[in-house]
């Protein structure tokens, strides 16, 4: 097993490098072709004509790769000089398989397919065969180039959607610590016994943020239990609000990426709470199927809440573009104003 582990980089980089996949090519091809050659004729002489096939294929590839394409699509471009060196590849080339021609003459005595023959005939027939190589040779080339730039160009795609992935979890709105070290300041002047479970919570909810850094995914019942922890907290901070969260299917078939719903949650809680209102409350609701994860937060309708439907808080912006970038067409966030003075936001999640 290990040894297939070692080829791995050797054959990534071989596949990678069309130079190589070149170099393989235009020397198994003459090879095959030359293998009736070997029943026709004595093994040194289907050698030499193997040899010499071969030299001929790599001087008239390689040769205008090196010293020829340079001038037409690299980054000093002179088409004058291209051609000039596109001409002096062919004519090397046309010397490369004249000579050999002439001394498989000398050895077997076939006129018929030497120059000697028909020399004009020859010259030309094997200049438009040496076009036709280079433009082969051309084509597998720019074909290779256009597959390892668009290789590139999704490398680079990935690598900045993961770091603008991490930019945008980071940017979640931390009002609920300060609210939290607050109250926890309060409770801890007055003695109260729940000062120790408002740091086992907030505990609980940092550990939480600072490694979801590292996990694409957590189980939907791991978010689930961060958003009842940060509902905790604000059970304490808020009073006389009618706060519940209610689940419905299969929570333990799914996952999503961590700290996603939490953005609902902060915004019920910081827009939808109001001292002065006679009755608040913030109900929250998720539900999983096979198909979808749905997630509805709703809270009174004060005129504070109405911003929050043009969309301008940077936490909705984010969690949108998070959800653009990680649920592509696979999602719908809707956030404004309900029936019956509510305010509400519903997320849908096809999985």
């Amino acid at each position: 097993m290990s040894i297939f582990n070692n080829m791995q980089p050797f054959v990534k980089n071989f596949w990678e490098n069309h130079r190589y996949i070149q170099t393989v090519f235009w020397l198994v091809f003459p090879l095959l072709v030359s293998i009736p050659l070997f029943q026709k004729y004595p093994i040194d002489v289907a050698l030499w004509i193997t040899f010499s096939t071969a030299t001929y294929l790599y001087w008239l590839v390689f040769g205008h790769y090196y010293f020829g394409l340079p001038f037409l699509i690299g980054p000093t471009k002179k088409r004058g000089v291209y051609f000039f060196r596109l001409l002096l590849v062919i004519t090397i080339g046309v010397a490369i398989h004249s000579a050999s021609s002439i001394i498989l003459y000398d050895e077997l005595g076939e006129k018929e397919y030497s120059i000697l023959a028909r020399p004009w005939s020859f010259v030309i027939w094997t200049s438009i065969e040496c076009l036709l190589i280079i433009l082969i040779s051309s084509m597998m080339q720019f074909s290779f180039d256009y597959f390892k730039l668009q290789a590139q160009q999704q490398k680079m795609a990935n690598q900045q959607l993961e770091a603008e992935l991490k930019y945008l979890k980071l940017q979640i709105n931390p009002h609920f610590l300060f609210n939290t070290l607050n109250n926890l300041l309060l409770l801890t002047n007055k003695r109260s016994p729940q000062a120790s479970v408002v740091v086992e919570k907030l505990a609980y909810m940092m550990r939480y943020l600072l490694e979801k850094d590292r996990k694409k995914q957590v189980p939907l019942h791991t978010e689930i239990d961060f958003i009842n922890a940060y509902i905790d907290l604000e059970r304490i901070r808020v009073k006389n609000t009618d706060i519940s969260f209610d689940l419905e299917g299969d929570l333990n078939g799914h996952s999503l990426p961590p700290a996603l719903l939490i953005t609902l949650v902060e915004n019920a809680f910081k827009h939808g709470i109001k001292k002065s209102a006679a009755t608040n409350f913030v109900h929250l609701e998720l539900k999983a199927s096979a198909e979808e994860i749905t997630f509805e937060v709703t809270n009174p309708l004060h005129s504070n809440s109405l911003n929050r439907s043009e969309e301008t808080g940077i936490g909705l912006q984010n969690l949108r573009k998070r959800l653009q970038l990680l649920f592509p067409d696979r999602h719908r966030l809707q956030v404004g104003p309900m029936e019956k003075e509510t305010f509400g936001a519903h997320l849908t999640i096809q999985v």
